[in-house]
C-alpha cells in the first residue's frame, strides 16, 4: 500500500490541500491508483493538470523512491498508519507521506514547540533560541524547527546540549545536500531525535518549498514561539499557520523601532501571546502535561566539577563540528587562555563577524565573557 501512496503524493505535489479531498473521495490511494482516467476526472476532485500527472505518472517512480529510502535508512510513514500523527492528520492539507530519519516522537501525547526565527539573527535571538530550547528540552518538550542557519541552529543545538529531543523538519528532501554546513547538525539530530520531510530523499530545495514545509512544523507543535520576526520573515508564515490550526503563538517583544522586530509586535498587536519569560510557556502546558513536564529539571545549572570528563568531550565534539564557519576560525585561531577580541583581527574577518563568532562560542561553552571585555577558554 505504501507505494500507492508515495506515487500519490509525487503526482500531487507537496502541501495540495486537494490530496485529503481525494482520500476522501476515493477511500485510499490504492482505489485512486486503480481508478480509470474517467472516474477520477468525475470525481470533480482533481485540476486538469493534476489528472494529468496521475494519468501519465508510473507506479515504479514511487518503487525506485522506496527504494532509495531503504538504502537511506529513512522510514516512510503514511497517512492513516499508527504512526502516522494525528495532530497533523487533523489538518487541511496532511502530508499523504512521511519522509522520517531517526525516531519520530509520539507528538499527540507529549508537550512540543516550534522555535522559528530569522537566519541573520542578533546576538540576543542567538542566545534567546538557545536558552529558551534548552529550558523547555530539559524539562521534557519536543524542540521543532527548520534545522536552517541562524534561529534554527540554535534552537536545535540547545535541545541537544539538554540531552532532550529534536525534531528538524525539512523544506527539501532527508539526502539533498542543500545546507551543507549543517549536515553535522542534521546528523545528530537523527540519532537525537529525527529528521522529518515530505519530498522524496534527494529532492532539492526551492523558494517555495520552505513556506509549504511550514505547515507541518506549526501542526505537529502545541505552540509556535517566534524569536524576531522582521516584516517579512519566514517566521512570520509558520505564526500564520499555526493560528490557522489553532495553536498558540508566543512571541518575544522587541522595540518598536527596531525592523528586526516589526513582525514580531506586529503579530503581538494581533493578538499572539507575550513571552516574557520561560515560565510562560510552562505555566500553560504544565496543567495539560503535568507527568511530561519536569519544571525543576528546566532550571538545574548544566554539570560543572561532577561532569565526567567523557561527556565533556562528546559536547565539545558536538559544538565545534556544527560551528559556523566564522565561528571556526575564531575557534582554531585561539592560542591564549585569555584573550580581547581585537587580538583577532588578523582572521581575515570583519569586526562583525568576529562578534557574532565569539557569541557563538560563548553559547557552546567553548569560550566564557570576563569582566572587561576579555575573554577565556572554558576547560
Amino acid at each position: 500500500m505504501t507505494e500507492y501512496y508515495v506515487w500519490l503524493q509525487s503526482a500531487l505535489g507537496a502541501g495540495n490541500n486537494r490530496l485529503k479531498k481525494a482520500l476522501e473521495y476515493f477511500g485510499n490511494a490504492e482505489n485512486i491508483y486503480k481508478a480509470s482516467a474517467k472516474e477520477r476526472s468525475s470525481s470533480g476532485v482533481f485540476t486538469q493538470n493534476e489528472l494529468k500527472r496521475l494519468n501519465t505518472l508510473k507506479i515504479e517512480s514511487a518503487q525506485k523512491i522506496i527504494s532509495d529510502c531503504k538504502k537511506y535508512g529513512i522510514d516512510i510513514i503514511t497517512v492513516g498508519s499508527e504512526k502516522y500523527p494525528f495532530c497533523l492528520l487533523n489538518t487541511d492539507n496532511p502530508p499523504a507521506v512521511l519522509y522520517v530519519k531517526g525516531e519520530m516522537p509520539d507528538f499527540d501525547s507529549m508537550p512540543s514547540v516550534c522555535i522559528v526565527g530569522p537566519r541573520k539573527v542578533s546576538d540576543y535571538g542567538r542566545k534567546a533560541s538557545y536558552s529558551l530550547s534548552y529550558r523547555l528540552a530539559k524539562a521534557g518538550m519536543i524542540i521543532v524547527s527548520g534545522g536552517a542557519v541562524g534561529s534554527d541552529y540554535y534552537a536545535h543545538l540547545g535541545a541537544l546540549k539538554a540531552g532532550g529531543r529534536t525534531v528538524l523538519v525539512m523544506g527539501c528532501g532527508i539526502e539533498s545536500d542543500y545546507l551543507s554546513e549543517n549536515k553535522p547538525l542534521r546528523q545528530h539530530v537523527a540519532e537525537n531525535g529525527c529528521l522529518i520531510s515530505e519530498y522524496p530523499p534527494k529532492t532539492g530545495a526551492t523558494r517555495f518549498s520552505f513556506p509549504v514545509r511550514n505547515r507541518i512544523m506549526s501542526a505537529l507543535c502545541d505552540a509556535t514561539v517566534v524569536i524576531e520576526a522582521g516584516k517579512k520573515s519566514g517566521a512570520l508564515n509558520t505564526a500564520g499557520h499555526a493560528a490557522e490550526q489553532g495553536k498558540d503563538v508566543f512571541v518575544i517583544p522587541g522595540s518598536p523601532t527596531a525592523e528586526e522586530y516589526a513582525g514580531s509586535n506586529a503579530l503581538l498587536r494581533d493578538g499572539a501571546k507575550p513571552l516574557l519569560d520561560v515560565s510562560d510557556i510552562f505555566n500553560e502546558y504544565i496543567p495539560r502535561f503535568p507527568d511530561k513536564i519536569d519544571i525543576e529539571k528546566a532550571y538545574e545549572e548544566p554539570e560543572k566539577t561532577e561532569e565526567k570528563t567523557e561527556k565533556k568531550e562528546i559536547y565539545k565534539k558536538l559544538s565545534t563540528e556544527t560551528l559556523s564557519n566564522e565561528a571556526k576560525i575564531v575557534y582554531n585561531h585561539l592560542d591564549k587562555h585569555k584573550f580581547y577580541p581585537e587580538e583577532l583581527n588578523d582572521t581575515g574577518l570583519s569586526s562583525s563577524e568576529i562578534l557574532s563568532a565569539l557569541t557563538e562560542l560563548e553559547i557552546e561553552m567553548l569560550i566564557k565573557a570576563l569582566p572587561g571585555g576579555c575573554y577565556e577558554l572554558t576547560e
